[in-house]
Order: structure tokens, then sequence, then C-alpha cells
């Protein structure tokens, strides 16, 4: 498991990579499981663990992943 760190409204914030579409991110005030799903056109969504909807901040957070991911 890898951990690193995103930005999140201005603050550092822990993430740790437990698979290839599977992150703990560790908010100040709670823990988030994000898993990314792929629609079929390839696009990328972000959903709490057990959800089946991405909120503005799974979507948020995600993005934040992305970014780091790709460079």
């Amino acid at each position: 498991m890898s951990t690193f760190h995103i930005d999140y409204h201005g603050q550092l914030i822990a993430v740790a990579q437990e698979s290839a579409d599977s992150f703990l991110v560790s908010l100040p005030n709670k823990t988030l499981q994000l898993v990314r799903k792929q629609d079929s056109d390839g696009a990328d969504f972000w959903f709490e663990k057990d959800t089946d909807n991405e909120t503005p901040e799974t979507a948020e957070l995600g993005a934040a992943i992305e970014v780091v991911l790709g460079s």
C-alpha cells in the first residue's frame, strides 16, 4: 500500500492507495474509503465504498487523487 498527499481546500490530506481503484482518504474530521469506477465510455467516477452515487466531495477528492497519480 502506497501513501501520498493531496491538496484539498488548502490542506495536505494523506491518501493510502489500497489497490488500483481503492483509496483511504484521511480527512480531518473523518476517513473515507473511495472507490474509482469507470463507465462504459471510460470516464472515472468516485464513490464512497458501499454507495452508488458520486457526490461533489468524492468527485473533488477523486480529481485531486487523479492529479497525483497522473504525475
